[in-house]
């Protein structure tokens, strides 16, 4: 079986699971909608029921417009567009239930008769490239946190939604879609003696629980090192709860077993294309050499005091650097929008590279990588129809997943 860039290089759609760092709004649209929720829904409440107030997450501002974790697109927007493929948010599809089809981000869990994210999509994920993603979510059924972490989608739950609205719409996963399942710093960064095989085997069951649909192309990116972030060196007024050591070491044993773990399914899954991006690795370049990348601050975040780790009451005091692009964080963990935008330039090369020809990256040529970028977001328009990568076809067939 081809490596997917030789077979597999005409996408149709393009799904994405994850966190906050491939959040597109989702988690600000339900907070923003539970703040004011339709007369529609509190009808459905019985009468005196209190809602309690909910402050929009991340707050914007300072955070993008959309209530991205960033100052604008994240990376697998700039992976769509450099596609031609359109990305829809997933709170902009769901409903209040089945039998009450208003569009709202949120419903009425029957226990507690609160409002909570909505999991209904009358069969619409089926026919469009649609963003699960939900900030603080982590690689189980829910998220990070003890207020409402439970009611964050984690990737299980995000996956889940997805499998049942095919089965509302009698539809198999579409065998030519591009499936991104990038998760896991939520299990780690506030937990100092976590495992990693867990979250690693709950990446490898979103995979399997798409395979057995019918998906076939997957990115599944490894992760930054979780102990090179403000957060973590204590930048910006945060205290990091867990120390910077320990979350590189569970940052590399994480990267480590999934790159043995996604080796094992590309041999036991036929016909499965994987590839999977060294994140970690390209980080380490940025700090290695952050001017060859643009940045001249690779240590503190871009908003001060960080928000993310500081309780911050008023987001209005919160401080925004002169120059975002020169920064590699916009807070205490999450990326700029130009080091999205790196991140997706790296995807994309991913994507394009032969498995017998893989370079080691080095500054040069990622920064090369933004001249293909426009080449390709030129190239390539919006549609619903296939975006097809130029590729090579490789001397040998051998089947493996690129870890580049």
């Amino acid at each position: 079986m081809l490596p997917m860039e030789a077979s597999a290089a005409m996408f149709t759609k393009m799904y994405v699971f994850g966190d906050s760092l491939s959040d597109p709004g989702n988690i600000f649209n339900i907070t923003k909608a539970a703040n004011n929720p339709p007369p529609e829904l509190l009808q459905l409440l019985p009468p005196g029921t209190q809602i309690p107030p909910v402050e929009p997450i991340p707050s914007v501002p300072p955070y993008d417009q959309d209530g991205r974790f960033s100052n604008d697109l994240v990376w697998v927007d700039y992976l769509a567009q450099d596609l031609g493929l359109d990305l829809t948010p997933s709170t902009e599809l769901s409903v209040f239930s089945p039998t009450i089809p208003l569009p709202s981000p949120i419903t009425i869990d029957p226990t507690t008769l609160q409002p909570v994210v909505s999991p209904y999509f009358l069969g619409t994920t089926a026919t469009q490239g649609v963003n699960f993603a939900f900030g603080g979510a982590q690689t189980g059924f829910g998220g990070a946190g003890d207020d409402f972490g439970p009611l964050i989608p984690g990737l299980q739950t995000q996956v889940g939604w997805f499998v049942n609205d095919l089965g509302v719409a009698q539809q198999q996963a579409d065998e030519d879609a591009l499936y991104v399942v990038f998760a896991g710093p939520n299990d780690y960064q506030t937990v100092p003696n976590a495992n990693t095989t867990q979250p690693v085997a709950n990446i490898a069951q979103a995979v399997q629980s798409l395979y057995a649909l019918g998906a076939r192309n997957f990115l599944v990116p490894n992760l930054p090192d979780l102990g090179k972030t403000p957060r973590a060196f204590g930048s910006n007024g945060s205290i990091p709860p867990v120390d910077s050591d320990t979350l590189t070491d569970r940052t590399i044993e994480h990267n480590t077993l999934l790159k043995d773990t996604l080796s094992s399914l590309n041999q036991s899954l036929s016909g499965i294309n994987l590839v999977s991006p060294d994140i970690f690795e390209q980080f380490n370049e940025i700090r290695n050499s952050p001017t060859d990348f643009g940045f001249t601050n690779i240590t503190d975040a871009c908003l001060n005091p960080d928000p993310i780790t500081v309780d911050v009451e008023d987001p209005a005091t919160i401080n925004v650097c002169d120059n975002p692009d020169n920064y590699l964080f916009w807070d205490g963990i999450h990326p700029t929008t130009a080091a999205h935008k790196l991140l997706a330039e790296k995807t994309l090369e991913a994507l394009q590279s032969e498995p017998e020809s893989v370079p080691e990256p080095t500054p040069l040529a990622a920064l090369g990588l933004l001249g293909i970028a426009g080449l390709l977001h030129g190239r390539f328009k919006k549609s619903h129809q296939k975006a097809t990568l130029p590729t090579q076809t490789p001397d040998s067939a051998e089947k493996e997943v690129l870890h580049i």
